[in-house]
């Protein structure tokens, strides 16, 4: 077999899972093994990190989309009758990211912010506040906290539906970059298994297997384990 194929969408998304070290860095990391180039383009951006927040975790939600081939399913119970209800996630489901900035005064706003403001504000989100307030030149730049939610368009909040069962709305508070890292995570763990039973029975290395087109390596891992 040839090792010197490049690796495969889920062998590189395993890799730049490894990157990360916290929830942002690893979702940076994914962004960048799954860079949409027409994308950065559009925005004027060469790294991924310097995204718009809402344009950013759109990417992530479409990243795992194209590796699971499915969107992102959420299960909350009603609190009326006690159903439970899946809400799926995808890209097309969320809607388009809406690029624009908050006008806070004349030739004065506040831009939304990207991961790169979150990785380098540790936190604080007076700094966060700093880095996206804009001005025209001689302006001196103005905003608040409040200008800043308005700006960001993330995944971040409640996502609303109704019961299957009563028709009572349903509503679950979420942290969409927490749960799409939470399935891609379930996705890498896959892979990891995959090359652990190819390993394992056939003795190939790392470089191999991640060479193996994702559907190969999934049929042979199949096969190896008898779920077929």
């Amino acid at each position: 077999m040839d090792s010197a194929r490049t690796a495969s969408p889920l062998a590189r998304l395993a890799a730049a899972f490894e990157d990360g070290t916290d929830l942002l860095s690893q979702a940076v990391a994914v962004l960048r093994a799954r860079a949409d180039r027409t994308e950065l383009s559009f925005y004027e951006v060469d790294d991924p990190a310097d995204l718009p927040l809402g344009a950013a975790d759109r990417r992530l939600l479409a990243a795992y989309e194209e590796l699971s081939g499915r969107g992102l399913e959420v299960t909350a119970p009603c609190s009326g009758c006690g159903a439970r209800t899946t809400l799926s996630l995808t890209a097309s489901s969320v809607g388009p990211h809406v690029w624009a900035s908050v006008r806070t005064g004349p030739g004065s706003g506040v831009r939304e912010p990207t991961y790169a403001d979150l990785l380098a504000s540790a936190g604080d989100p007076d700094v966060v506040l700093a880095r996206c307030r804009v001005a025209a030149d001689g302006v001196v730049p103005v905003g608040t906290l409040a200008d800043l939610d308005r700006a960001e368009q993330s995944l971040a909040g409640p996502l609303r539906s109704v019961c299957v069962e009563c028709g009572d709305p349903v509503v679950v508070d979420a942290d969409g970059v927490a749960m799409v890292l939470g399935a891609l995570a379930t996705v890498c763990a896959d892979f990891d298994r995959d090359v652990h039973l190819l390993a394992s029975r056939y003795g190939w290395d790392l470089s191999t297997i991640e060479a193996l087109s994702d559907h190969r390596r999934q049929r042979l891992a199949a096969l190896v384990s008898g779920v077929v």
